[in-house]
């Protein structure tokens, strides 16, 4: 988990994103339901704990906290400058956290986190607002991937009669949408004009309310277009093609995360 900026200086202000989780992401804080993180006794105390760092660490300011079944992100903000580094009162947090268990649960050896934690300066304009939306939906995200496990896996060489043999596939989400009867690419002209997208936009949509599936990059400013029209209908599915594959470390975010489940 340690990921460290060889260039921060971690007692001077910043806000930071941290993340833990727990030995082995073994779900002892929490229980998921309707896409909801419901804390345990044991989530709770990691609560308190947490928002206690502050009568500590005065210079430590506590933002957002989202604690879930096997790990934990909250946002914190050094607003002046600190004797040691933020990682003390952090893995002090830890080491209280454990002590605290290991008295409840009378197991002198009980081990609760994996070794070290993970951190993201933040430093872009807009950046602490999209950490912060991205830890609130934290718990719904997490929740549909422990309800459909299988649709956020990667599945190499995939095989379908659809997919050209030569090349080497792989895919993410619903892969049954392979065997829809209607599949439309979908290719648009960076020099499409705005009255030709809106009509493309009405054509593609009659056609997902009747099921068709849109297969497409969607990269021109049409495609993005069409797109965003079928995830804001009440009905219609898209496969993304990702012409490079998918790199290491590659998971669906925004609305492709959704589609997935």
């Amino acid at each position: 988990m340690n990921h460290r900026n060889a260039f921060q200086d971690y007692r001077a202000p910043a806000f930071y994103m941290i993340t833990m989780t727990t030995l082995n992401r073994r779900p002892l804080f929490a229980a998921c339901a309707d896409n909801l993180s419901t804390l345990n006794e044991d989530g709770w105390l990691v609560y308190n704990l947490w928002h206690a760092m502050p009568k500590t660490y005065p210079e430590l300011s506590l933002s957002t906290l989202v604690i879930m079944p096997d790990h934990l992100h909250g946002i914190v903000r050094v607003t002046e400058r600190m004797a040691h580094s933020v990682g003390v009162p952090l893995r002090s947090f830890k080491s209280q956290v454990t002590s605290a268990l290991r008295k409840k649960y009378e197991n002198p050896t009980l081990e609760v986190w994996n070794p070290g934690y993970h951190d993201l300066c933040v430093w872009r304009k807009g950046a602490l607002k999209a950490y912060t939306h991205y830890l609130c939906d934290n718990p719904r995200r997490y929740c549909l991937r422990k309800e459909h496990p299988d649709l956020f896996v990667r599945v190499n060489h995939l095989q379908h009669p659809r997919l050209p043999t030569e090349q080497v596939w792989s895919g993410y989400g619903n892969r049954f949408l392979l065997d829809r009867p209607e599949l439309i690419s979908l290719r648009v002209s960076r020099r499409a004009s705005s009255t030709d997208i809106a009509g493309l936009c009405k054509s593609v949509l009659e056609q997902t309310a009747h099921g068709a599936v849109v297969i497409s990059p969607f990269i021109s400013p049409g495609e993005k277009a069409a797109v965003s029209a079928i995830l804001d209908a009440d009905r219609g599915d898209v496969i993304l093609m990702k012409a490079g594959g998918f790199p290491d470390g590659y998971k669906p975010s925004g609305h492709y995360y959704d589609l997935c489940a």
